[in-house]
């Protein structure tokens, strides 16, 4: 069949993270991307790699989103002021997205080098951030993974509907990435 005028791979990986945005990331399937862009099954293989492949451009639009929201937010900023606007933004972007965003979790497969380039993009951006902690090597890396692993978790749990008694959730954020920033600045130097 035919690839469709009009359509492109930039056009179905939008399509893609809409649906996953709106249904969910499982909910996205060639048959039901097919179906809402108006096309067979099969026309999507003009523009995607199968399943697979769609997830894995998902995950790179979504990286490369997540990275420049980042850089954005931190622009100019430094210390407990730069980790409270990464916080801030990596949450915007996973509320704002959150299909979007479940593509991007899973670490890139061995020898993808332009999905691993844009992870590593984010890293560079905390590690950056960081800095102003002095940490080094492993250290740092560690920080890197606790505050990824406090956002994500907060934001999973939000976005699913998980806080429900009646407190200012944006509070609890705040506090929880303070406790962060404590913890980095009570260490020793």
């Amino acid at each position: 069949m035919a690839a469709r005028a009009g359509l492109d791979h930039a056009a179905v990986v939008q399509a893609a993270a809409e649906m996953a945005d709106s249904k969910g990331l499982e909910e996205v399937s060639l048959a039901a991307l097919a179906a809402q862009l108006g096309v067979r099954s099969p026309t999507l293989y003009h523009y995607v790699e199968g399943l697979s492949g769609l997830r894995r451009d998902l995950a790179l639009k979504g990286t490369r989103e997540l990275a420049r929201r980042l850089g954005r937010a931190v622009m100019g900023k430094a210390a407990g002021e730069a980790i409270f606007a990464l916080a801030d933004a990596y949450r915007a972007f996973a509320r704002e997205h959150p299909g979007l965003y479940a593509a991007t979790v899973r670490a890139a497969e061995p020898g993808d080098h332009e999905l691993g380039a844009a992870q590593q993009e984010i890293v560079e951006i905390v590690l950056r951030v960081l800095a102003a902690y002095h940490l080094q090597g492993d250290e740092a890396i560690h920080a890197v993974r606790m505050l990824r692993s406090m956002v994500h978790g907060f934001v999973t749990l939000e976005v699913a509907g998980g806080f429900g008694i009646p407190l200012d959730i944006d509070e609890t954020f705040h506090r929880m990435i303070r406790l962060f920033i404590d913890s980095l600045e009570q260490r020793e130097p």
